[in-house]
């Protein structure tokens, strides 16, 4: 029997939905950029889109850094941050995401199914699953059940990728690339009633939603960090951020073993 969302559950649909304040610096440290070398300026019309697809392809485990951060120009900003580890060879992995001190969300990742089971500080739920499938995203820039693998997608989506620069994350020398992203990928996997809205924003702007898709990639071709960014000046801005470290160690993943199915098709 499916279950509807219990009280402390709801903080679920809170995370998932970026109603967190912003708290401290984000875990994964934003690197700063340098300026553009010359010789990334002199081939700034080149497309790296192979590379960047090398690198994506080339994931196998990694610990995970997480974050979304959302708000308008001038005001409140709502951010989640999230730790864990994933094994894009088999598609399954862990997540912790957090609500400041209010609220905490384990997600554990299978082919098929998203575990969550959320503890605030009056009351900790049981495990539930969904169709991880069935997830779709109901705003822009805002993963589907915080899932890793679905950045990946929309970054491989996005077009013409520039080589910027270099630069340093997490003390590693790694090489900075930038692409458009695409209508398609920016709706990737969208509810029928976001894509409409989506598709209304894109015909105000004039047909293009000014989005981008951050890939940086170190000397041995590995995925370090990316990050897919939409700023609508003086109006909006979102970024989502994923730093992967410790590529290829060994990752275990507990799958719940109690856990009920519950309608958690908002989850986005």
């Amino acid at each position: 029997m499916r279950r509807a969302l219990s009280s402390a559950v709801v903080c679920v649909a809170l995370l998932t939905a970026g109603c967190a304040t912003t708290g401290p610096d984000n875990p994964a440290a934003t690197p700063k950029s340098t300026a553009p070398t010359a010789s990334a300026s002199a081939t700034a019309e080149a497309d790296h889109s192979r590379t960047v697809r090398a690198a994506i392809e080339a994931l196998t485990t990694a610990h995970t850094v997480y974050r979304w951060e959302a708000g308008q120009t001038g005001g409140k900003t709502y951010a989640l941050t999230g730790k864990g580890g994933h094994d894009f060879t088999r598609g399954q992995g862990t997540l912790e995401v957090r609500l400041e001190d209010v609220a905490r969300v384990e997600h554990v990742f299978t082919p098929e199914r998203l575990y969550l089971r959320t503890t605030t500080k009056k009351e900790s739920a049981n495990w539930m699953f969904t169709d991880r499938s069935g997830i779709k995203a109901e705003r822009l820039l805002k993963t589907p059940g915080n899932d890793p693998e679905f950045l990946l997608r929309q970054v491989v989506k996005a077009e013409r990728y520039r080589k910027i620069g270099t630069e340093k994350v997490a003390g590693t020398s790694t090489t900075l690339y930038r692409g458009e992203l695409t209508h398609a990928a920016l709706t990737l996997d969208m509810s029928a009633e976001a894509r409409k809205k989506t598709d209304q924003i894109r015909d105000m702007l004039g047909g293009t939603i000014p989005a981008t898709a951050e890939v940086w990639i170190d000397g041995r071709g590995r995925l370090t960090q990316l990050r897919l960014e939409m700023d609508l000046k003086a109006t909006m801005r979102t970024t989502t951020t994923l730093a992967l470290v410790g590529h290829g160690e060994p990752l275990k993943v507990q799958i719940p073993t109690d856990a009920a199915e519950a309608d958690a098709s908002h989850l986005a």
